[in-house]
């Protein structure tokens, strides 16, 4: 098994260029020059539902890159990070990523938040000679019977977060629940797994709603709560804010005994809501600054220290995956995607998740998730607070044989 070791260390935070996205335009065909920078195209929404998840990369791939270069680069290189918008959907996305592969020769590729955002763009990488690291899009078919050579996912896919969930809802005594989720493979896969976990635990689903990204008004989905026992909230971003924001305000999260958010209860919701009626409610994610493990806690001091405030959990997500294309440069001795590529299947490296494998059968990370409560800590903000820590070994899924590599 190959193993590698990505340096943490301080850093100076740059100035962030930002880069419209358009298609078309002259491409180029150039390869990255062996001996020039690391040109990083950073592919991210600035509006829509996911604009502040996108904020919270591009803040976790600034910082990993203004660290490695204020330490003289990777493996004698200097990083080069080009912007884009790619205005929050899938078109969007991969216009946006063409332009900067072609045109700016930035042919890894990092930031992109929703799956369907994710599966426009793979397909064309191996065409541009191109790399992606995949940091939020859960989908399984990523990772799975849509898997490609180029892509390589840090963060759990849809079945791992479904296996947190279930984790913690054996752990809940509930004789019912509800469930509201975003309609797309997200929302799907883990209304899904929800329903099967409880079912297998005696308990009932009673209530299955779901709603379409960007729902601004969810006065007709509350409505059909029972507001009894247990409540799945399966949205993200500006949805999650929306939904618990007017589910506080007329009353419904407070009826509920349990109130569990896949992936949606993040640092950014909770500072949005700033609403002391969250305490206790649960979450999950695939990393949290408050994880207690050694190498997450080098890296929330390094970037406070530098910052003035902790990172949120999507500025890990980013920073974990610049750790990995650093990693696989590093283990190749090359900048050319297609190395690096070879060179990170089954590479065994540090990073803020502790020692990490990305396995080779399917370019998913193994790597653990958490479940957390919300908390008010000594300064009065609301945090949600790790308190449980599944290791990979028990929540990631044995790879799809449906993934195709060859």
């Amino acid at each position: 098994m190959k193993n590698t070791r990505v340096c943490l260390g301080a850093a100076l935070t740059g100035l962030m260029l930002s880069t419209a996205a358009c298609s078309g335009g002259a491409a180029s065909t150039s390869e990255q020059d062996a001996d020039g920078p690391i040109r990083i195209a950073v592919v991210t929404p600035q509006s829509g539902p996911y604009a502040e998840y996108g904020a919270e990369q591009r803040e976790g791939i600034q910082f990993a890159a203004d660290e490695a270069n204020a330490n003289g680069g990777i493996d004698g290189h200097k990083i080069e990070l080009e912007f884009a918008d790619d205005l929050g959907t899938a078109e969007g996305a991969l216009a946006a990523t063409q332009r900067l592969v072609q045109e700016k020769n930035a042919r890894f590729v990092i930031g992109l938040v929703s799956s369907p955002e994710m599966a426009a763009v793979t397909p064309k990488l191996e065409a541009w000679d191109a790399l992606m690291i995949g940091t939020q899009g859960q989908s399984d078919d990523l990772t799975g019977k849509s898997c490609t050579s180029r892509y390589f996912r840090v963060t759990a896919n849809d079945t791992a977060g479904v296996n947190t969930l279930a984790y913690w809802l054996t752990e809940e005594d509930e004789s019912q629940w509800d469930s509201i989720a975003a309609d797309y493979s997200f929302g799907q896969a883990s209304t899904t797994g929800v329903e099967d976990t409880i079912k297998e635990e005696g308990s009932e689903l009673k209530v299955k709603l779901f709603s379409p990204l960007g729902t601004a008004d969810f006065g007709s989905y509350l409505s059909q709560l029972s507001g009894k026992g247990g409540l799945v909230v399966s949205l993200a971003g500006g949805d999650a804010v929306n939904f618990l924001k007017q589910g506080l305000q007329f009353g419904v999260l407070q009826k509920y005994d349990t109130v569990l958010v896949n992936t949606g209860l993040s640092a950014a919701t909770l500072k949005a809501l700033n609403d002391d009626r969250l305490v206790g409610a649960l979450g999950t994610n695939s990393w949290m600054p408050t994880a207690d493990n050694a190498e997450t806690k080098a890296f929330v001091e390094a970037y406070t220290e530098k910052n003035g405030h902790g990172p949120a959990e999507n500025v890990g997500n980013g920073y974990l995956g610049m750790q990995t294309i650093f990693a696989g440069i590093e283990e190749a001795g090359s900048i050319s995607p297609g190395d690096v590529a070879k060179a990170l299947e089954g590479l065994t490296y540090d990073s803020i998740q502790g020692e990490v494998t990305m396995r080779a059968e399917d370019h998913q990370i193994e790597a653990p998730t958490y479940v957390g409560t919300v908390k008010k800590g000594e300064d009065g903000k609301l945090a949600l607070v790790a308190t449980a820590t599944i290791p990979a070994s028990e929540n990631n899924p044995e790879p799809n044989p449906a993934c195709r590599l060859d």
